[in-house]
Formats: C-alpha cells, structure tokens, sequence
C-alpha cells in the first residue's frame, strides 16, 4: 500500500492522555449562555461569468495578516485572491506539474511569517508561496500518503494528521497519527496523538464508505500560529476538544454531555450524493461505482480554532446552522455564536482575521464565499 490513492483505486473498483498543567472542564447541564450572531459583510461568487468570480469547488479559505481573502478551488487549481471589499486581484497557480503548479489540492494553511502552504495531494507534499504570493518551493517529502490536514504553530513548525499503512499478511495495518513537524522535514518531531486501525479486505468490500469515514476526515486540527494544538476526534456520542502545547504537553480538556442527534432522511440523501460524486471527481471520473453511505448520526465536534476575539471556537456539528461554543484558554465556556443559514454542507474558517462560509453542497447549484462579523 504505497499511496493511499491507490488504495481508493481498489477500493472504488472493487465497490463497481494526560499531562502536567493540565486543566480539565466537564459539562453535564449546557448552561443558558449568551448568543452572539454572525452577519454577512461580504459575498463573492456568481452563478455564471467570468472565471474571477466562480467556483468550481472550494475546499479551503483564509484571510492573510494583510486581509486579503484566499480561495482554494480543488477543480480549477488554483487559489484566488480577494481583497476585503471583495474586489479581484489575482490567481495563484494553476493545475500542471510544474514548479509551483497544482496536481490534486487537498488544503492551505498560513505559516506564522505569512507562507502559504499548499497541501497538493498529487505532489505528496506541499506548494510553498511567500507573503508577497510568490512562488518559494515544493517539496513532496513521502512516499506514502501524504498529510491530510495541516494547522500552523508558533515559529517555522506546523501539525499534521497522516495516515500509513502496512500489509501483514491480509491485514491491512492503517496508522493515524497527529505529530508536530518542522518545515521542510520529512519526519515528525514530536507525535502528539496515534492509534491504529486493522482491516481487511472483505471489511472494505463490505463497508467501503466507513473506510472513508475513518480514514480521510476522522478527526479536526487547529491552532492559528497560536503556542496551542487544538484537536478533537469527530464522533457523534462524545464531545472532546484537547489542547497541547508545541512540547507535546495536555493544557486543555473539555468535554459536554450532549444528546446524539440523528441526520435526517433528506440529509442522508444530500451528503450520500455529493460525497459519491466527489469521490467520483478524486478518482478522475473513471467509472466509479461506489455508493457512499453516510453516518446516520451527526458528528459532536467539526471545527476547532482560534478565533478573532483571541478564544477558542468549537463548532458543533449537531446543529442545524453553523453554531460555535466559545471557551477561553482555561477551558471556560464564555457564549455562544451561531451564523443563521440552515444547511447540512457549510463549512467555516475561523481564524484570527476573520471568519468565512461556503457549502459544499449549495441548493442553488454554485458556491458563495460569505465573510462574517
């Protein structure tokens, strides 16, 4: 199993702890909490024109320290650049296999000094441009698989989940890690969580879509160059959000207890759908076969980071809007920020600059970026 890529080949074929200083907060009874709500400032996406303001598929969005909006279109190949009144200014990249060119787009992150990562699935690595939106380096430092996910940390480091596999006899041994790597390095400095999943097979074969589930999206990051790892394993009976810091020690633990709550008929149908199709798009359209069966269940947690008002957002994703609890740094929960548009597919970028919006999946047939306040 060299490439997770080619695992998902066969695949769709075959479907035709605890630390010092830690604190610790537990919520058994959500209290009554103030409500703060987000409000559109800004939309850029049409429906039809010029190839400036349409979507073909964003999988990423963030403000820079200059306040410039960028997006990250999977199907175009590129990163579009915005300036905080929405107008135009220019394209990073384009699809090719040359320097600074764009494969398979998977994410993007800012480094602390404003780098920007790319993180190009095709490339088994990153695509480096500097915060003037030059064009720096690549470098494709694994064999295997790829990152998964990236979020920033202080200083020229950055956290990663990755996945590896091993074959042991007709086992196939899946590695999940979350570790902390120095730029440029293909080995991690420090793991801060792992765990293991053995399949074989006929599991795969049986239940291909929770290969996928398992696998490509289990679980959130995020830090926004905060001195803080912030992580949460997606799951729809438990609510946990830890914190480490850069030496790997546990500094924040919280947990509510929070009813599960079942996805409804027309999401289930919504989420099988664009998610076969998307697997679809990621295996080049070569006649895929695979049905993608959703959890029935929502997920507790499905965001984590550092928001503008220097606390920490967690999104829950059993809400029928995108609906954030606020803690501070000891774990405190402070209030409550919902942004009013119901829908199964938003998904949010918080960071310290501001916050954006996009469905995956929009009702009306083509992508809107939304930046909030």
């Amino acid at each position: 199993m060299k490439h997770l890529l080619s695992i998902l080949g066969c695949l769709m074929l075959i479907s035709g702890c605890g630390g010092n200083g830690q604190e610790s907060t537990a919520v058994q009874d959500v209290p009554v909490l103030r409500v703060d709500t987000l409000q559109v400032v800004l939309e850029i996406g049409v429906e039809l024109g010029d190839s400036t303001n349409t979507f073909g598929a964003i999988t990423s969005a963030v403000i820079d320290q200059r306040g410039r909006i960028l997006v990250l279109d999977q199907v175009a190949a590129c990163v579009k650049i915005y300036d905080r009144s929405g107008n135009y200014l220019q394209q990073l990249s384009r699809r090719g296999n040359g320097p600074g060119e764009l494969g398979m787009p998977w994410g993007m992150f800012l480094m602390p000094d404003g780098r920007l990562m790319i993180l190009d699935f095709g490339k088994r690595g990153f695509v480096v441009f500097n915060d003037s939106l030059q064009f720096i380096e690549e470098f494709g430092l694994w064999t295997q698989q790829p990152p998964l996910q990236g979020t920033p940390v202080s200083g020229n480091q950055y956290a990663a989940y990755k996945v590896d596999f091993d074959m042991v006899d007709e086992t196939i041994l899946i590695n999940r890690r979350v570790a902390l790597y120095s730029y440029g390095e293909e080995e991690w400095d420090l793991i801060l969580w792992q765990d293991s999943l053995e399949v074989s097979m006929n599991d795969i074969i049986e239940n291909p879509s929770m290969f996928f589930i398992d696998l490509l999206n289990p679980l959130i990051i995020g830090g926004s160059n905060s001195d803080r790892i912030y992580f949460s394993l997606k799951d729809s009976e438990e609510y946990r959000v830890t914190g480490w810091n850069p030496e790997g020690v546990e500094v924040l633990s919280i947990s509510m207890d929070l009813a599960p709550v079942e996805k409804s008929a027309e999401e289930m149908a919504a989420e099988s759908t664009y998610v076969t199709n998307y697997i679809g798009r990621m295996g080049g359209g070569g006649g895929i076969s695979m049905e993608f069966e959703p959890d029935p269940f929502k997920d507790m947690v499905i965001g984590v980071d550092v928001g503008p008002d220097g606390n920490l957002w967690v999104r829950r994703g059993t809400m029928d809007t995108p609906f954030f609890d606020i803690f501070d740094t000891s774990g405190e929960h402070l209030h409550h920020v919902v942004f009013p548009q119901e829908g199964w597919s938003w998904s949010t970028s918080v960071s310290p600059e501001g916050i954006l919006a996009w469905e995956e999946d929009p009702e009306q047939g083509y992508q809107v970026l939304y930046l909030l306040e």
